[in-house]
């Protein structure tokens, strides 16, 4: 199911001997202040490379201000770990429903923010590499911010979607803050890593104190801050494939739509919203099972393109809100996000995939339906 994109030992070798020769492999050396440089010039905004996405959403909160036990508003449709960079960062959760779109619900996202008043931060989710409807957001966490007369804070848990763009304008620069995750499944992928993106210089400034200890100088601590710092090693692999993002983009974009529209002609599961004018990461490509199927039909569909050497997964379920460590925070049912959470499946997809392995997945899909007719 993974195939991450990768540089050729010969493309990256000499930047390993050089770090290998002098020891300098850790410690912001030439190739993270490279790495953020260049990130940098493609977002626009200011950047600030990390140890994981996990790590970067946590100082991320903490940068922005969010205080002991106020709430943050997150999508339950996410990787768990959005939820957990909540707690981390002292937060409480408050889980929101999704659209059919699994990006989360405006009118849920503003309904929480009318009910409960202390509320810190909201953070919103680009899922599978999809821009969440982030000027609606903008606007919305403004207004409540202004009823109140106090700063909420607007986050992109952006993990999946490096490279995306939305009415032109590319995922980086929404909110106060977006937060990537450079691990392999990623399609900018540093093998480990996380980056930081914000209009704000003194917030990107605070960051790079809290992932030295806090550190600003001559071992004199001003933050709360842990070991949060991006290797040498991940920096070469990630400067390597963001000089290349773009044409992986592309060439991701014409093979999802391509596998996108086979599915659609061929078979009866449902495709996700992807607007003409978006760019989308497809960092997972996913679909639903029929709406009127029965409660086993995906588990049955698992085994059967598992025994034909089809790898799937359930991204995401279960929701975290039915998560059994999450269930303590879950104030509610969220019939949409439980719908949905139970039809989703994520199929092979990957920059190298060719159209027969993508034919291959639909026959087999297709076969799977004529045994049930």
């Amino acid at each position: 199911m993974i195939n991450p994109d990768l540089p050729r030992i010969d493309q990256v070798k000499d930047s390993f001997d050089e770090i290998l020769r002098n020891g300098k492999i850790t410690n912001f050396g030439k190739f993270v202040r490279d790495f953020e440089a260049k990130t940098h010039e493609y977002l626009g905004v200011e950047t600030v490379s990390l140890s994981s996405g996990t790590v970067s959403l946590i100082f991320g909160l903490q940068a922005l201000g969010l205080q002991p036990g106020e709430k943050v508003i997150i999508p339950s449709f996410s990787f768990v770990a959005t939820a957990q960079a909540v707690l981390y960062a002292g937060g409480i959760p408050i889980f929101a429903e999704v659209e059919d779109d699994l990006n989360v619900s405006i009118d849920d996202v503003e309904r929480l923010l009318s009910e409960h008043d202390d509320v810190g931060a909201v953070i919103a989710v680009h899922m599978y590499g999809l821009p969440a409807k982030a000027s609606d957001l903008e606007r919305i966490v403004s207004a409540a911010s202004e009823r109140r007369n106090k700063k909420i804070s607007l986050i992109f848990d952006a993990a999946h979607a490096f490279g995306s763009a939305q009415d032109g304008r590319r995922v980086g620069s929404f909110g106060d803050m977006e937060v990537f995750s450079l691990s392999a499944t990623k399609v900018l992928v540093a093998v480990e890593g996380g980056l930081v993106a914000t209009k704000h210089p003194a917030t990107a400034n605070r960051i790079r104190n809290m992932r030295n200890y806090g550190i600003s100088s001559n071992y004199n601590a001003h933050f709360s801050g842990v070991n949060g710092k991006m290797s040498e090693f991940h920096a070469i692999i990630g400067l390597h494939n963001i000089q290349h993002i773009d044409e992986l983009l592309e060439i991701r974009q014409v093979k999802a739509r391509n596998f996108r529209k086979i599915i659609a002609e061929n078979t009866q599961f449902g495709l996700i919203e992807w607007p003409e004018d978006t760019i989308h990461t497809i960092k997972d490509f996913t679909v639903l099972v029929p709406e009127e199927s029965d409660p086993g039909y995906r588990d049955r569909l698992t085994r059967y393109l598992g025994d034909n050497g089809i790898e799937t997964r359930s991204y995401f379920y279960p929701p975290i809100h039915e998560q059994e460590y999450f269930k303590t925070f879950s104030t509610r049912k969220l019939p949409q996000t439980e719908s949905l959470s139970r039809r989703v499946l994520t199929l092979p997809f990957y920059t190298s995939i060719t159209d027969e392995q993508m034919g291959y997945v639909t026959e087999h899909l297709c076969h799977f339906e004529r045994e049930l007719s």
